[in-house]
């Protein structure tokens, strides 16, 4: 079946290509077969439709594989001239799956949270593509696509005794500074684990985007969810180092 991309004027998503602080460029809608979502155009010329589509699992599989779990299967992989990261979520059974189909994929939601953090200024790797699988009109599996960010995971880095204090504690502060940012446009993280955060450079870059979710506007609301988040960040730190 002949590709269709097509402008999605409605979704505004050239603004968001003018506005994005991680770069984020204009989409382009995918409708191939049973697969529909949206890609960035330059990575989608790059790749052609079926590389994001009907290659992608084959492409995953010979990549270097970061996460094979039951309700997710992660990895490395070179696409292009990209070096990226696919997040593939599963098919978790026919209520997972009629759930989903009204409600939209998990891939969906990372790739509309990657798309606001950029926009309120958060570190999060440019996210670059989702796609939808179907069965009929049942939504099947997802991925969401993100450019690969070098550095370790906080964890890593908190871990490391070779590493000054100093330079752990401006990390936390960072995550906490973020959490206050989210908090204030009303979001809220859910889960921080401290392997869903690198260190790439002098920044602290959010991954694994898909708990993040849209949480009060009333004013002690909004403290209490961001006292939460923060506790769960700081909960189980173990610092090593001078």
């Amino acid at each position: 079946m002949k590709p269709s991309l097509v402008k999605k004027g409605e979704e505004k998503i050239e603004d968001i290509g003018r506005t994005s602080s991680c770069g984020v460029g204009t989409y382009e809608v995918i409708k191939y077969d049973k697969w529909r979502g949206l890609a960035d155009r330059i990575f989608m010329n790059g790749m052609g439709v079926e590389g994001l589509t009907e290659k992608l699992d084959d492409a995953m599989r010979r990549g270097e594989v970061l996460k094979d779990g039951s309700k997710s299967f992660v990895s490395r992989v070179v696409m292009g001239d990209a070096e990226v990261v696919v997040k593939g979520y599963r098919h978790l059974g026919w209520l997972h799956s009629l759930r989903n189909t009204f409600q939209g994929s998990r891939a969906k939601r990372s790739w509309q949270m990657a798309t606001r953090l950029c926009l309120l200024g958060v570190t999060t790797p440019k996210p670059l593509a989702y796609i939808d699988e179907f069965r009929g009109f049942l939504l099947w599996k997802s991925y969401f696509v993100y450019e690969y960010v070098s550095g370790p995971s906080l964890q890593d880095l908190l871990e490391d005794s070779a590493l000054p204090q100093k330079q752990k504690h401006r990390r936390i502060e960072q995550v906490i500074e973020v959490l206050s940012h989210l908090s204030e446009h009303g979001l809220s993280h859910g889960d921080l684990k401290h392997t869903n955060m690198i260190s790439n450079g002098d920044a602290v870059v959010f991954i694994d985007l898909d708990a993040l979710r849209k949480g009060f506007r009333i004013g002690f609301l909004k403290r209490y969810r961001y006292e939460k988040d923060k506790a769960r960040f700081l909960r189980g730190i173990n610092m090593s180092g001078r």
